[in-house]
C-alpha cells in the first residue's frame, strides 16, 4: 500500500501568527520558489523555520522531498515535517504519515501512520479521512473495521474528495461497511467520473451496461467506457470494444455525439 506524498506548499494554509518580518520573509521565500530559485526560497524559509514556523518547516521539508535546491533527502524531509507536524501543522501530519506507511526516509511503522492521519483527520482533512478509511478497511495500524473505513471515507467523499467518492460507490456496490444499494453505488461513480476519474468512469460505464442501479443505456454505456478508455483503463477498453460489437452505427455515432457535446 503506498501513498503519492502531497506536493503543494504552505503558502496557502492558514496563516500562522507571526510577525509582520517573518511574514514578509516566508512572502519572499514563496517568490524565489515561483521563480525556481530554490536555493533562495532555502535561505528565506530556513530562519523561520528553526524559530518554529510550521509553514516554513512543512516547506523545507517539501524542498527536501522534492529535491529542489537541495540533494534529494527523505530523511531530513521527515525530519522537517515530523517538527510541523508536532505543531498540528495538517499536510506535515499527513505526509509523515504517508512517508512511515511507505518505510521512506524512515522506519515503517503503520502504528504511528493511523495516529497521525487520525489527528489530521479529526481536523477535517478529506485527503487524512479517506487515507484513514483506507487504513481501517485493511487492518493497517488500526484494527479493521469496515463500518469506520466506510465512515471515514464517506466524509472525506461528502468534502469532495474524488478518489473517496469513487471508493464509496465500491463500497455500496459491495455492501462493504454499509448495506449493499446499486443506485447508491451509480450516485458516488457519477460524482467522481464527472470530475474526470477514469475508474470511476468505467465503473459507470459498466453499471450503465448491466443496468445495475440505474436503467440499461448501452449508448450512454458507451460513452462513459469510451471516457475512461481514453484515460488509459484497460478493462474499460476490453468493455468499449466489446459493446461497440453489440451497437447499430447509428448508435456508436449516438454515442460519440454526446461525448463531443453536441447533445444531451
Amino acid at each position: 500500500m503506498t501513498y503519492k506524498r502531497f506536493g503543494y506548499l504552505a503558502v496557502i494554509a492558514v496563516v500562522a501568527t507571526i510577525g509582520q518580518t517573518a511574514q514578509a520573509d516566508f512572502a519572499t521565500g514563496w517568490t524565489a520558489y515561483q521563480n525556481e530559485d530554490f536555493k533562495a526560497a532555502l535561505s528565506a524559509w530556513q530562519p523561520l523555520a528553526k524559530a518554529g514556523d510550521p509553514r516554513a518547516q512543512f516547506n523545507i521539508g517539501h524542498l527536501f522531498d522534492e529535491g529542489k535546491g537541495v540533494v534529494q533527502d527523505s530523511r531530513r524531509a521527515v525530519t522537517w515535517w515530523r517538527k510541523a507536524a508536532k505543531q498540528g501543522f495538517v499536510e506535515a501530519q499527513i505526509n509523515l504519515a504517508n512517508n512511515l506507511i511507505a518505510g521512506d526516509g524512515v522506519e515503517q511503522n503503520f502504528d504511528k501512520a493511523g495516529a497521525w492521519l487520525t489527528r489530521a483527520a479529526k481536523k477535517g482533512s478529506a485527503r487524512a479521512q479517506y487515507k484513514l478509511g483506507k487504513l481501517y478497511s485493511l487492518g493497517m495500524g488500526v484494527p479493521k473495521d469496515n463500518t469506520k473505513a466506510f465512515n471515514w471515507i464517506q466524509m472525506s467523499a461528502k468534502a469532495n474528495h474524488v478518489d473517496a467518492q469513487y471508493h464509496i460507490g465500491k463500497m455500496y456496490r459491495d455492501g462493504i461497511g454499509v448495506a449493499q444499494n446499486s443506485v447508491k453505488a451509480v450516485e458516488w461513480y457519477r460524482r467522481a467520473a464527472e470530475r474526470g476519474h477514469a475508474k470511476a468512469q468505467a465503473s459507470l460505464g459498466v453499471r450503465y451496461a448491466k443496468g445495475d442501479g440505474v436503467n440499461q443505456d448501452l449508448v450512454i454505456a458507451l460513452v462513459w467506457l469510451g471516457r475512461a478508455a481514453d484515460q488509459g483503463i484497460p478493462r474499460a477498453v476490453i468493455y468499449r470494444d466489446s459493446l461497440r460489437q453489440h451497437l447499430s452505427p447509428t448508435q456508436v455515432a449516438q454515442a460519440q455525439k454526446i461525448r463531443k457535446g453536441e447533445m444531451k
